[in-house]
């Protein structure tokens, strides 16, 4: 995969962690709801941390990434 597409792709993962923590901050009243979608937001963006780390690893050893 391009790296212009993987660029996209993390910041389509940030915008949509950004987006879950922002639903679970509205769930005030049911806190276990909240709760889960700030760990599936933190799962996207420990997903978008290593795409980075695989871009970076890639530019590192002068491959292309795919």
């Amino acid at each position: 995969m391009p790296e212009d597409d993987l660029a996209a792709r993390i910041a389509r993962h940030r915008e949509t962690a950004e987006t879950l923590r922002g639903i679970a901050e509205q769930l005030r009243f049911e806190p276990r709801r909240g709760n889960q979608l700030r760990a599936l937001a933190d799962g996207f963006e420990r997903f978008a941390m290593t795409l980075e780390r695989e871009i970076a690893d890639a530019a590192k050893a002068g491959e292309t990434v795919i």
